[in-house]
């Protein structure tokens, strides 16, 4: 009978606090529904301040060169790949050139270059940050992020599936 009972706290305690959790935290790309014109930028970031980091990436991509350099240019290749095999088959998104004209930036943080079979895979972290707008006093933010670090190929396609659901895609 005990044991029912401290069950039946556990719930009555327990599910409240759920059905108060905010919405829409975490990964969302409900913020990118409607914008087209995207950015994709390729770099090793070298954030060293783990309290802020994400505030330290967006400064760091906001800054950055658009065009890959080194290495880097083949994992943008790979990136680029996949985002127009996706562009040519349900044109919901326009490349940019600048970051002036992208509505939001898809980033790969390159965190290393994995060597399997004799083959090198590029790993790291994928985020989708949307401009702030001076207008409505919104800052820019990462509203999207891989849930690991993951080869360059998976994170895209894990976004492209998202951006799928959310747009209602097939």
């Amino acid at each position: 009978m005990k044991s029912v009972a401290l069950i039946f706290l556990v719930f009555v305690l327990y599910l409240p606090t759920v059905a108060q959790a905010p919405v829409g935290e975490g990964n969302s790309l409900a913020e990118v529904r409607d914008k087209h014109s995207v950015l994709l930028v390729v770099f090793k970031s070298r954030v060293l301040d783990a309290g802020d980091r994400e505030q330290s990436i967006i400064e760091d991509v906001l800054k950055a060169d658009p065009q890959p350099k080194g290495r880097n240019r083949w994992v943008y290749s790979q990136l680029a790949a996949k985002l127009n095999k996706y562009i040519r088959k349900y044109k919901s998104l326009s490349a940019a050139r600048e970051l002036s004209e992208a509505d939001y930036v898809i980033f790969f943080n390159v965190v290393e270059f994995r060597n399997i079979l004799n083959t090198f895979y590029p790993y790291g972290e994928l985020f989708v940050i949307v401009k702030g707008s001076p207008e409505t006093l919104k800052p820019p933010h990462v509203v999207w992020k891989a849930r690991k670090v993951l080869i360059a190929e998976d994170a895209i396609g894990d976004l492209i599936k998202d951006l799928k659901a959310l747009r209602g895609e097939t």
